[in-house]
Order: C-alpha cells, then sequence, then structure tokens
C-alpha cells in the first residue's frame, strides 16, 4: 500500500487522542452524527467517543501541545465511524495533515488541496473527479439578504442538511408556523416562570420526557415554534435569491460566471467575496494539479462535519460511490476558537485520505474490481 508522506507540508508526525469526549462531534455536528459515534462512558460516566476522524483530534492536540503557531502536522491513524455500507469497515485507516496558524490563507488553501491531488495522483489514480465548495459564501449570502434571526437560523440549519435548503425553500417552513396557546404563552413569560409552567403542566400529565425529549428541549422547541409563527414568511427577496443561489453549480468558470451575475443581479454587494472565490481558482489552476481538469463547484457542497467554514473538497473515484471519497478536508477557522473557548483565534486548514480507497480505485483502473 502506498504511503503518503506530505512533504510538501512537512511538520512532525503526531498521534492524536484516540478517545474524545463525545459531546464535541455532537456539538459541532449535531445529532446526525450520533449513530455514527462508536461511544462508551468513563468512570465518573462522560460518554467519550473512539476518534470518529482524525482532524478534531489534532487540533485537541495542538491546543494541549503548546506548540507555537504557525505549525504544521502529519499523522497516520486508524479512525471509527459506523459504516454507511456493508462494504466498509467502522475501523479504518486515515493518513493527514492539519496546518493551524498559517495567515496566508489563500496560499494554504492552495497547499492543501494541492498537495491532496498529487498525493493521490502519485499513488496511481487516473480518473478522480474533484468537488468543491466554500461555506463562507453561503455565510455571506445569507449575512446580505438581513434575515431576521429565526430565518437566518432555519436556512443554515437547512443549509448543513443535503438537500435541506431546497426542501425548507419548497414547503417555505409551513410546518413550524403553526399556532400553539401553550408555546406563545411560554415565549412571552420570563425564562424562570416559562420552565415552571412546563413543569406544572408535564406534573399533571405525569410525565417527565415526551419523544425522549427533556424538559428543557421541549421548552426549547415550543419557544421556536412561537418565534416561528411571529416572523411570518421567508421575505420574497430572499426567497428569491437562495432559489437562484442553490443551482449555481458548474465547473469552476461557469460557477464564478453565475456567482458574479447572482451578486449583481440582486445588489447583494459582495464583490469582495466573489474576487476572492476568482483568485482561489486563478491560483488552482495556475498549479496545474491533478484532477483540476474535472473539478466541479457547488454553493450546496459541503462537509459531513460542520466544523468547516470556507474552503471544502472531496476527491471522489468513478469506481466508488459519492459517499467514499478518496480523500476529503478543507478550512475550519472557527474550530480552534470554539474548543478554546476564544483563548485561541487561529485559522486552520487539512485534509485526510483513506489509504484502502485510494488503493482500491488504483485496482478498478488496473481491471481488478474495487
Amino acid at each position: 500500500m502506498t504511503s503518503f508522506q506530505f512533504e510538501a507540508i512537512g511538520g512532525e508526525w503526531i498521534d492524536p487522542p484516540i478517545l474524545i469526549p463525545a459531546a464535541l462531534p455532537l456539538e459541532l455536528s449535531g445529532e446526525s452524527i450520533r449513530n455514527r459515534l462508536i461511544t462508551s462512558s468513563d468512570t465518573p460516566g462522560e460518554e467519550l467517543a473512539l476518534r470518529p476522524d482524525l482532524t478534531l483530534p489534532a487540533a485537541m492536540y495542538f491546543l494541549a501541545s503548546g506548540d507555537e503557531a504557525p505549525v504544521s502536522y502529519r499523522y497516520r491513524g486508524r479512525a471509527f465511524r459506523q459504516p454507511r455500507s456493508a462494504v466498509e469497515r467502522a475501523e479504518f485507516d486515515q493518513t493527514g495533515f492539519e496546518n493551524f496558524g498559517h495567515e496566508d490563507k489563500l496560499a494554504r488553501d492552495v497547499l492543501t488541496l494541492s498537495t491532496m491531488c498529487e498525493e493521490v495522483a502519485g499513488a496511481g489514480v487516473r480518473d478522480g473527479q474533484l468537488y468543491l465548495g466554500d461555506v463562507s459564501i453561503f455565510h455571506a449570502v445569507v449575512d446580505a439578504l438581513e434575515l431576521s434571526r429565526h430565518w437566518n437560523a432555519r436556512v443554515t440549519r437547512a443549509f448543513r442538511r443535503r438537500e435541506g435548503l431546497q426542501a425548507l425553500l419548497k414547503t417555505g417552513g409551513a410546518e413550524d408556523n403553526r399556532h400553539s396557546a401553550l408555546a406563545e404563552t411560554l415565549a412571552n413569560l420570563p425564562a424562570d416562570a416559562a420552565r415552571d409552567l412546563l413543569d406544572e403542566v408535564m406534573s399533571l400529565s405525569g410525565t417527565e420526557i415526551v419523544g425522549g425529549r427533556t424538559k428543557d428541549e421541549i421548552l426549547e422547541r415550543l419557544q421556536a415554534r412561537a418565534e416561528a409563527a411571529s416572523a411570518g414568511d421567508m421575505p420574497d427577496k430572499a426567497r428569491e435569491v437562495l432559489n437562484v443561489f442553490t443551482g449555481i453549480s458548474g465547473p469552476p468558470s461557469v460557477f464564478l460566471a453565475r456567482l458574479k451575475e447572482l451578486v449583481s443581479q440582486f445588489s447583494l454587494g459582495l464583490e469582495g467575496m466573489t474576487e476572492k472565490t476568482e483568485k482561489l481558482f486563478e491560483a488552482l489552476s495556475q498549479k496545474n494539479m491533478p484532477f483540476w481538469s474535472q473539478a466541479h463547484v457547488s454553493v450546496q457542497f459541503g462537509r459531513r462535519f460542520d466544523y468547516y467554514d470556507g474552503m471544502v473538497f472531496e476527491l471522489c473515484h468513478t469506481s466508488l460511490s459519492s459517499e467514499r471519497p478518496l480523500a476529503t478536508g478543507g478550512r475550519y477557522d472557527g474550530l480552534l476558537t470554539w474548543l478554546s473557548e476564544g483563548e485561541h483565534n487561529l485559522p486552520a486548514v487539512g485534509g485526510v485520505i483513506r489509504p484502502d480507497r485510494v488503493e482500491a480505485a488504483v485496482k478498478a483502473e488496473a481491471g481488478e474490481g474495487a
């Protein structure tokens, strides 16, 4: 099997923590990741998880190490996730790298992506399909729409789900706008009074948990329902912009042209964002890196872990499903800030390779089957 070295990145080879608090991936990626975590409890009863990937543990390693930024780490080791299909295993190898504190984001994005593509091509893969996105483009467009707090949160949550934004635009969120006298009453009370009233209502019904949700979770959902009802429909301009926005995809040149057209058509004032995107595409094109000629960019392309907040990518292969990428990664500038509770505000970007999938792709190209 090919040994990936990432010499263009350099840096120390590390072994990130294999056990992490389960609350971390759950808070970062929500309940969608829960069924894929492999968990247990320690002596005090804290829920722990075997690392589902190596990016989050590498960030934890950096914060605990005291190493001075900028710094790059390389790693290879086991990750653990419940598989999506019978052909995958719950325990698998990953190898990759993470960059912390490099302030020239454009240069580091280009180096990260080109290194991943060159390493996979160097292993013998020829027919890779590169998929790109940029989470920051979505947030820039949503901010420009100046939505209410309710609709900003709804649109952002929908974006995190596959085809979630299209579904929200199609339904208009009508299912959350139902009138509820209890929800309205709780929403108009101070937090302590609202909790006391809900306690009384639930005690009368003789229950502590409904549908697996605690009182606090029920209170939060009822208050959200009341807010949804008072927020009204999504503004017409926002709906129109997002309907156009969700359809923007294609080769880099096509994607950029359509993005510029959207910004101009609706006077969004995001010329700086389109300029940044254009510079990234130009730099990647000048690199003449493998798979760039087949790159496909989409505003809806994202990563399965929600801590990514900038450029994201997956390198797939025609012999494997899109659920089994050879390499993945991206920028996650907010992760260190979140993990350190604001103590460390540093840019970060990295990527990982699945050696087993690369080997399967090479065999498929050689006619040996995946």
